[in-house]
């Protein structure tokens, strides 16, 4: 039986996988600020990736994963004859969608200006990982309806291992995106083997390519599209934004998101993803709230103490990671500036993305791709205005990123957390602003943040964090024990 309790096991394992994944991110991203920096160039080949993954988050991962998890549930002993259908299916469906997407890109690149034209290039180069990562997405959702979390959440070291080679190895922007693609594919094979176990070889040579089961997907996977495309249109349109306020400004939100999504990816992702099976499996509805309530305590307590600590260590942490090679003290500002606008969007996100899992368990994907629709709306009118006419610079593009996050949530948004935990929150909030008042009182009066020794400023942000943390700590832990105290099973 699902309980809290469970949910909590499942998200440790997941959590534990996304942690080696996301250290390794990190120095994937270290890799690239030392070998690229800020350059026009690296800038460039971070619009192209973000352009050639638009499909990734449309048929893949997150997506494919709130439309297959409650079918293949539901499906029990046929539910492997409907993964087969759905690989061959979607196999034929990618292969076609490369195809056409190479042949559009070629012939955009012959009418565009040189700077364009070069991006164009790169997302030639990058389009077939798009084939991998979706199919991907798919053996993900079946390793968490199998309660499998460890691997698919593990599975993008393997993706960060080999950026990191060619980054070091092949410093140059069309090596690094061919890389990105032989990335792709190394991810999609370490997840390929428990599918393959569920039936046997002669079971797989029977597929049904859009099957009568297939084609329930159709109307959910539409759905995510339509909500998901406009958040990934928004996605591509950031970069751009960025680049024209500044050439260098697509290089600055990159670094500044890959940090706040950190937090995000360990605790926010790992609680959906071990949250979405158990939902479509749970028929009462007092359970379900259970567990929705619970998710949702958990996830902004952490997300809250998360935001905090980036509007204190966000210099820190940009300067300790990103501030050697060609990364400028100009860049680690202006970076750091970015995280803090990232960082305000933190609490919204991890609802939002709790709240949607939860719509996705009852196959109500209506509200949150109208959610995202609107969302994404707002988000694009804000960065015309901060971009176009208030001049902020690309800073603006992540504040217009995290008040639409806000707008996401709140039309998801059902009053599904009790008044009780209201007021908790509030003292942890006040916590948090103690801390971080206490944090920069000490390093502006008492540490000197001057050296660019990495070993200086590891321990400083190592000392900063401490104070950070055990002042919350002194100020709210009696309300943390027991407002996210996870409740006793009655089960045996």
């Amino acid at each position: 039986m699902d309980t809290v309790q469970t949910v909590l096991q499942s998200a440790k394992s997941f959590f534990a996988g996304t942690l080696f994944s996301r250290i390794s991110g990190l120095i994937r991203d270290v890799a690239m600020a030392i070998n690229f920096g800020s350059s026009p160039e690296i800038a460039a080949f971070f619009v192209a990736y973000r352009l050639a993954n638009l499909f990734r988050r449309l048929l893949g991962e997150g997506n494919m994963n709130a439309a297959f998890v409650p079918h293949f549930i539901e499906m029990k002993e046929n539910g492997s004859a409907f993964y087969r259908d759905v690989v061959f299916s979607m196999t034929f469906l990618l292969g076609f969608i490369v195809l056409f997407l190479e042949g559009l890109l070629w012939l955009i690149s012959l009418w565009i200006g040189p700077d364009w034209a070069e991006i164009v290039h790169l997302m030639m180069w990058m389009t077939p990982g798009l084939f991998f990562i979706c199919l991907y997405g798919l053996n993900s959702s079946l390793l968490q309806c199998r309660q499998k979390y460890f691997i698919p959440a593990a599975a993008p070291v393997v993706f960060n291992v080999i950026w990191i080679t060619s980054a070091f190895f092949a410093p140059d922007v069309h090596c690094l995106a061919i890389a990105v693609t032989l990335a792709f594919a190394g991810q999609w094979f370490v997840t390929i083997f428990e599918g393959w176990s569920l039936l046997s070889i002669k079971e797989w040579m029977k597929p049904k390519i859009f099957s009568e089961d297939c084609k329930k997907l159709i109307k959910p996977l539409m759905l995510g599209i339509l909500g998901i495309g406009a958040v990934q249109f928004n996605s591509a349109l950031d970069p751009i934004f960025a680049r024209i306020a500044d050439l260098k400004g697509p290089a600055y939100l990159w670094y500044a998101i890959r940090v706040q999504q950190l937090p995000l990816a360990l605790f926010g992702m790992g609680l959906t993803g071990a949250l979405l099976p158990p939902l479509s499996r749970a028929r009462e509805e007092g359970k379900k709230t259970e567990l929705l309530e619970h998710a949702l305590k958990i996830g902004i307590a952490l997300m809250m103490i998360a935001t905090f600590g980036i509007c204190a260590l966000s210099e820190e942490a940009v300067s300790l990671l990103f501030g050697h090679g060609d990364f400028s003290p100009n860049d680690v500002m202006e970076t750091s500036r970015c995280l803090v606008g990232y960082g305000m969007g933190l609490i919204p996100s991890v609802c939002t993305l709790i709240l949607a899992t939860h719509c996705y368990s009852n196959k109500n994907y209506r509200l949150p791709s109208l959610a995202s629709l609107f969302s994404v709306g707002v988000n694009v009118a804000l960065n015309a205005l901060f971009v176009f006419v208030c001049g902020w610079g690309t800073v603006s593009v992540a504040i217009a990123t995290s008040v639409s996050s806000f707008v996401n949530c709140a039309i998801l948004y059902r009053g599904e957390i009790g008044s009780s935990c209201w007021s908790f929150f509030v003292k942890l909030g006040t916590a948090c602003l103690a801390a971080t008042l206490i944090t920069g009182s000490v390093k502006e009066f008492w540490l000197d943040m001057s050296s660019d020794r990495t070993l200086d400023q590891g321990a400083q942000f190592m000392l900063l964090a401490l104070i950070f943390l055990c002042s919350i700590c002194l100020f709210s832990w009696k309300e943390i024990k027991v407002y996210l105290m996870i409740p006793k099973s009655d089960e045996p």
